[in-house]
């Protein structure tokens, strides 16, 4: 900066005005104008006052050298300008006889000291550009897609638990995310940029939902909204910029060092104020008197707070260009709720990604569950994130349980009742299309509830009326399971023992190994439960299905079709009694299991194509091998009678001899498929009970059992055909009774089960439903009395056989259609009297 030649002559030499001039000059019409004579009189009038006499002499200063220049500073930035030659000393005016007296001025002391120069603005360097850090990524769900998981239907369909944990995961994911966005925002709010207040305004939408609303950062909003003034920047590392002010702001002072002068030092008279016009004032600070440093910062001009935007508005809240009636509305059309108005329940929009019935999962992919991880579900809903089942797997996971070479005695046993060949195929056709209804509908509700089948029964019978068919279930589960285990261990004995293949020990003694062994390996795998169970089950399906075709081939020679047609049609009453035994043999001794193993079925899966393949699976094989069993009868009278006594002996018979392994394979896989499946699914109903116990300790429990029974049947039974044609069919009443009812049921029910009422009372089901209830006892009831038996101690079944004047030993009193009237009257039931109260139900849960 150099000085300013036009500066006006004062006669003391001092520093130059700043080099910025203002735009209009000030005026100097009313400037003092001094006269040389009336202030050379004054100066007279003032020696004479003092005393002086004679000329005045001017007394010149000695020359004092330039001031040493400090160390450290050299160049442009530490020179201070050249003084100029002092100008002619103007005459003051007369001062007033009260101005102080230049002698009793205080005399300066010490050296003057210089001080350094304020660069010019264009000598500092420019800082570098502060680079902004990136906004944190959001990974929760948005409360639109969180809500829609969580909504009724989504969590009738999974666990109650799992929906809280993943509730739990998202809301400590929301608090980490909250936690890091404001951090990331305090420091972008110190750096003050208008970039970085720009990506403040950009980020806080996308984390809508995570943020609560920050009454300090609302309060910096409405201050950088209402105030002209732009935000300060931070301090950075480097210098700071003096940056030329705008031209409505206001000059900063420049401090020029200049070099000294006596007049600098000894000012004049002049330069002091009057007397009067001398009070305290207060020296203004170097900022003050330097003003506001622009920094090119910009006010901020748009929210910072969470901000829908116009894209995220849909158009379902935009009113209608045809509404009557006023409404408030913002200028993008959206309507806008008055205070107080009435809320009805929130209901999540489906969106083209999902289908109706799918849950959503989020951060989390489907995953099966492991093989040798312990089963943790038992009464409670499987968890979503677990039931990767397709229908397709309902039908493998059913067929190796009901694909055992022993299911051709019954066709034997079929011929044996005095049919003909196609009589024995219809009745089997028939009982195996009956066993669709339990089968099926039992399959849909483990698909709807996640949960096993005496569970969901419940629902039918209530919390305290269902003990009575949970109980039963369990007796069904023990005495199967020991009956399939007691003939995998026989089955293994007569082959191994027939083939020489036993060593040293007995049949009873093999058959006992046998025995042991396979419940061990049942026992374990039920354990485990369906993640090592539904792998087994895939492997035993597909041998079984190579050892079937197998057996089929090598057999085939003894087949004689022109021999088996000239048996010719016996009463078609009997028919009835075939249908009845295929029927208890198939479909009921699996009818309260038929959920247990839909539990892990996809959500979004078809519901009909689950009903379809799941009793596929289980009644195709014994279609198969009950009709080619029956063929063999016909076409063979001997063979006819050793499948009805001695079924293994038989089948061996009919083998090449090198084929025991084959067969046994193909005998005792299936066979222990069905102890496996018996042990597990009896947990869940020991669970129906109420017995308090967890789901592995209650497949131990029901093993133990079984095991049990399954070596008092190996020491008592001597002859199969009166276990399966009296104490099955039997059984099989009150199990077509209950199938009856809660197969019913499921025809009304248009909605789903309320799963959290299912595992506590309390809910939408009652404690007990006595119509349903009262019927289960009154259909087993009339059922038992019009079905047979042979075995002494079931001697008094058929009392109503007897009421009716029907003898026993008749064709229709040995039919046992009592399992067939059983099953009817429990489907009348739920129709004539259900219906009011499935409803009520499903109001209930709405």
């Amino acid at each position: 900066m150099g000085f300013d030649d036009d500066a006006q002559t004062s006669g003391v030499a001092g520093p130059a005005q700043p080099t910025r001039t203002p735009e209009e000059p000030p005026s100097t019409e009313d400037a003092e104008v001094y006269d040389d004579d009336a202030l050379a009189a004054a100066l007279s009038e003032e020696s004479v006052r003092l005393g002086y006499s004679g000329p005045i002499s001017i007394i010149r200063p000695d020359p004092r050298p330039e001031p040493q220049q400090p160390a450290g500073l050299s160049g442009s930035m530490t020179s201070a300008p050249a003084p100029r030659p002092p100008e002619p000393v103007r005459p003051p005016e007369p001062a007033p006889t009260s101005q102080i007296p230049l002698a009793d001025l205080p005399a300066p002391t010490g050296p003057p000291v210089a001080l350094p120069p304020i660069p010019p603005p264009t000598e500092f360097a420019v800082a570098p550009p502060v680079v902004l850090p990136p906004p944190p990524h959001r990974e929760s769900l948005p409360d639109a897609e969180l809500v829609r998981g969580f909504d009724g239907q989504a969590v009738a369909e999974g666990s109650t638990a799992n929906a809280m944990k993943t509730l739990e995961q998202q809301l400590r994911l929301r608090a980490d995310e909250a936690s890091a966005y404001r951090d990331w925002e305090s420091r972008m709010l110190a750096i003050g940029t208008p970039e970085a207040i720009r990506s403040v305004e950009a980020a806080r939408p996308g984390f809508a939902g995570v943020l609560t609303p920050d009454e300090g950062f609302l309060e910096f909003l409405e201050a950088a909204k209402g105030s002209d003034q732009p935000v300060d920047a931070a301090p950075t590392s480097g210098p700071y910029d003096l940056v030329e002010p705008s031209p409505t702001g206001r000059a900063p002072m420049e401090v020029v060092a200049a070099a000294p002068t006596w007049s600098s030092i000894v000012p004049s008279a002049a330069d002091y104020p009057h007397p009067a016009e001398t009070k305290s004032t207060e020296v203004p600070l170097l900022d003050s008197a330097l003003g506001p440093l622009g920094t090119d910062s910009q006010p901020v001009s748009g929210p910072l707070y969470d901000v829908e935007p116009e894209d995220d508005v849909d158009e379902t809240d935009r009113v209608p260009s045809d509404a009557t009636g006023p409404f408030a509305v913002t200028l993008s059309g959206v309507a806008i709720a008055q205070p107080g108005a009435a809320v009805g329940p929130i209901t999540p929009l489906e969106t083209p990604r999902t289908s109706p019935a799918e849950t959503v999962i989020p951060h989390e992919e489907r995953q099966a569950p492991r093989a040798f991880a312990v089963e943790p579900f038992g009464v409670e809903p499987t968890a979503v994130d677990q039931r990767v089942g397709r229908a397709a797997r309902l039908f493998w996971l059913w067929f190796s349980a009901n694909s055992s070479v022993l299911s051709l005695a019954f066709g034997g046993i079929l011929i044996s009742l005095g049919v003909s060949l196609r009589q024995a195929i219809v009745a089997a056709f028939v009982g195996v299309a009956i066993s669709f209804l339990p089968l099926g509908l039992g399959t849909l509700a483990g698909k709807w509830s996640g949960q096993p089948t005496m569970v969901a029964s419940r629902a039918t019978f209530g919390h305290v009326g269902n003990v009575l068919p949970a109980v039963l279930a369990v007796i069904t589960r023990l005495f199967w399971g020991a009956v399939l285990l007691w003939l995998l261990a026989a089955s293994t004995a007569r082959i191994l023992v027939g083939a020489g293949l036993g060593g040293p020990f007995s049949e009873r003694q093999v058959a006992l190994l046998a025995m042991a062994l396979g419940f061990l390996i049942a026992l374990v795998v039920a354990y485990f439960g369906y993640g090592l169970f539904a792998r087994i089950q895939l492997g035993l399906s597909i041998v079984s299905a190579l050892l079937i075709a197998g057996l089929v081939a090598l057999t085939w020679t003894s087949v004689d079709i022109t021999k088996a047609l000239t048996i010719g049609d016996g009463p078609w009453i009997l028919v009835v009694t075939g249908v009845v035994l295929v029927f208890s043999f198939v479909g009921l001794i699996w009818a309260n299991s038929s959920a247990d193993l839909a539990r892990y079925q996809r959500p979004g899966t078809s519901g009909a194509a689950s009903m379809l393949l799941a009793p596929f699976g289980t009644t195709l094989a014994p279609f198969l091998l009950i009709a080619y069993g029956a063929v063999l009868a016909a076409s063979n009278p001997t063979t006819a009678s050793g499948l009805a006594r001695t079924p293994i002996d038989t089948i061996v018979a009919l083998l090449p001899a090198w084929y025991p392994i084959p067969l046994l394979a193909a005998t005792t896989l299936s066979l222990l498929s069905g102890v496996i499946l018996s042990i597990y699914s009896g947990g869940f109903a020991v669970q129906a009970t109420g017995l308090r116990v967890l789901r592995p300790w209650a497949t131990v429990i029901v093993g133990a059992l079984l095991f049990a029974i399954a070596m008092l049947l190996s020491y008592t039974v001597t002859d199969v055909a009166p276990l399966f044609r009296d104490v099955a069919t039997t059984l099989a009443v009150p199990v077509a009774a209950w199938a009856g009812i809660f197969a019913a049921e499921m025809l009304i029910r248009r909605r789903r089960f309320d799963t959290g009422s299912l595992l506590a009372r309390g809910g939408v089901y009652p404690a007990v439903n006595w119509v349903n209830l009262s019927m289960l006892v009154v259909a087993t009831a009339i059922g038992l009395g019009f079905t047979s038996a042979t075995v002494g101690w079931l001697g008094w079944e058929g009392y109503l056989f007897g009421a009716t004047g029907v003898p026993l030993t008749s064709e229709l009193g040995g039919t046992d259609i009592g399992v067939l009237i059983a099953l009817a009257l429990g489907v009348l039931t739920p129709l004539v009297s259900g219906v009011p109260t499935v409803r009520r139900q499903e109001r209930a849960r709405a």
